[in-house]
């Protein structure tokens, strides 16, 4: 549940001021094929029976209940101790610890990476990436955190990237990933993170990912992506731009597993669908700003329930929706902010939430979480989402 704070609302807005795979879109359908209108700033006054724009509008629903933040730090960006600590699905039970007061090691290859996660024993694991990890330097595809508990993987200072190599998470539980910039993976799952269950207690945190949006929407896969029974999971203050294919909670429309996930504090950046895409379960997405999406933002499909609260959603096509399932999924509206976009009418059995999104659905998470005022989503999001950002928090 939330409360607010008005006048810290306040006060921290004129301080931003101051400081100036599987489950591809079925049925080859696009929301955006019948549109005669442009999303751009400059003619945002078309309309047609299927293309409704709109310009700047808020959304909101009586169930809007979060707490404040209780102090953040001149211009946004996150104390040290608020970025440590992990919200969301992932805070249940027994939180989400890592690798934390473990064995650590630093590495600097992908071969030295495998060894280490080849070698661990029964003690929590803190791996620290300091270095470019590609497919010349590593020993296989990907890298599996499998069959293991209590590991972290996190990047030194902005030294940390996985050029062309990803990372599964599979029969895994309580794994931290941040401060990593991941881009450009084409082999393996062709997924920069991908989960798949049964996992539980992930943390996947302050990371930078993309692809290109020059090359065929199959070429790579997901940038985030989970399938199977993935439970507990919290996707928070990443940076995932360029992509064709975002990120994919369930494989198929039979993946009926009742998955658990939080988004929040992301920037989701010219990326043109599955952002993300939600099959089943339960989801919570808050505080992130979506800028520049192509065709289709929130997917929540197959009797999925999720929680839209707090977000910016900005130059963008069709926000949120249902579509390409046989079955619809559900939202339950906060506040959200829409500045510039387009919503196209829904064909097939699809849904479109717009042009005057409502809930519907009735869904509070089962946690407290912290939410920043709309007129700062995007500054906030600005100054604390990506690689690179917390290295002296670690």
């Amino acid at each position: 549940m939330k409360t607010t704070h008005p006048l810290l609302y306040l006060l921290l807005a004129l301080t931003l001021s101051a400081c100036g795979g599987s489950g591809s879109d079925e049925g080859g359908r696009n929301p955006s094929s019948s549109s005669a209108s442009s999303s751009s700033e400059d003619n945002n006054s078309g309309s047609s029976e299927s293309s409704m724009q709109s310009s700047s509008t808020l959304s909101s629903s009586s169930s809007s209940s979060a707490r404040s933040d209780d102090g953040l730090p001149d211009a946004g960006r996150l104390s040290c101790e608020q970025a440590n600590q992990v919200q969301g699905f992932a805070s249940l039970g027994e939180s989400t610890t890592g690798g934390a007061g473990g064995d650590e090691v630093t590495v600097s290859t992908g071969v030295e990476l495998a060894s280490a996660l080849d070698n661990k024993g029964n003690q929590p694991l803190i791996i620290y990436v300091d270095g470019t990890i590609t497919p010349e330097n590593s020993p296989d595809d990907k890298f599996s955190i499998k069959d293991m508990n209590d590991v972290s993987i996190i990047g030194v200072g902005s030294n940390a990237l996985f050029d062309g190599i990803g990372i599964k998470i599979w029969r895994a539980n309580n794994i931290i990933v941040r401060n990593l910039t991941m881009r450009y993976v084409s082999i393996g799952d062709k997924d920069h993170i991908s989960l798949e269950g049964p996992a539980s207690h992930v943390w996947i945190d302050h990371n930078t990912f993309y692809n290109d949006l020059d090359t065929d929407k199959d070429f790579y896969d997901e940038l985030v992506s989970g399938k199977k029974n993935v439970d507990n999971v919290t996707i928070s203050y990443n940076v995932l731009r360029d992509s064709w294919k975002t990120s994919l909670w369930g494989s198929s429309d039979s993946d009926s597993a009742h998955r658990r996930v939080t988004f929040h504090g992301n920037h989701w950046l010219n990326a043109n669908s599955r952002l993300p895409l939600f099959r089943f379960g339960e989801g919570h997405i808050f505080n992130n700003h979506y800028e520049g999406v192509i065709n289709t933002g929130i997917n929540s499909r197959m009797g999925a329930t999720i929680k839209i609260d707090g977000n910016l959603f900005e130059d963008s096509k069709n926000p949120i929706g249902s579509w390409f399932s046989d079955e619809i999924g559900y939202w339950d509206l906060g506040e959200n902010q829409f500045v510039n976009v387009e919503w196209v009418a829904a064909t097939d059995g699809d849904v479109t939430a717009g042009p005057d999104p409502e809930s519907t659905v009735s869904y509070e998470p089962p946690y407290d979480y912290t939410l920043v005022p709309l007129e700062t989503v995007a500054d906030h999001v600005a100054v604390n989402a990506g690689a690179g950002v917390i290295a002296d928090c670690l």
